[in-house]
């Protein structure tokens, strides 16, 4: 874990050295095909389907971007009599965008990154109380596409597989990215 984190704030400070700016911030829900955790194939020991993201969206130049972002999935919890069972998930990206097109109402990317995924496990029988932890490093590869709406908001999708030495899966994310640039300007104009 100290390593993934050592990677995370050495990516993190390398972006905040170049030139460049944040210029899209939001978020939006997901689908993913799922886990088992540590491999063990059994319906109390799989991952939440469903997630929800924060994003954004740093500029250096067309066509480079790099977007960090932070994801929850749904717990996915399992009563079987009085045993109670859940698997959490929580995930750090940092993606780099290559824009292959920049049209007047649509952008569209490849990405590829590194993926930090933090899981964890519960067990509760009666009154007793077993948890687990584990944590994986990986790569991210996949597609998207921005979609102007207004000067004041985009729409995104993405799909992308992560790959990891143990908890590959496919995600498919859409959701909403506020233009950090167009609020800035208008703030100054005298609002919205």
């Amino acid at each position: 874990m100290k390593k993934a984190f050592f990677t995370l704030i050495l990516c993190v400070s390398l972006v905040s050295v170049v030139n460049g700016q944040f210029t899209k911030v939001g978020g939006g829900l997901g689908l993913t095909s799922g886990y088992y955790f540590h491999d063990a194939k059994w319906d109390y020991n799989k991952s939440g389907n469903i997630l929800g993201s924060l994003k954004g969206i740093y500029e250096f130049s067309l066509p480079f971007h790099v977007s960090p972002s932070l994801s929850f999935f749904v717990p996915h919890i399992v009563k079987d009599g009085d045993a109670r069972y859940s698997v959490n998930t929580a995930m750090i990206d940092i993606n780099g965008h290559y824009v292959f097109n920049s049209l007047d109402q649509f952008e569209f990317y490849g990405l590829a990154g590194l993926d930090i995924l933090m899981a964890w496990k519960k067990e509760k029988y009666f009154e007793n109380v077993y948890k687990e932890k584990d944590n994986a490093l990986g790569l991210n590869l996949g597609v998207g596409t921005y979609m102007k709406i207004r000067d004041s908001f985009d729409l995104y999708a993405e799909a992308k597989y992560l790959f990891n030495n143990k908890y590959n899966q496919l995600m498919l994310n859409a959701g909403i990215l506020f233009n950090i640039e167009w609020m800035a300007k208008n703030e100054k104009n005298g609002g919205l």
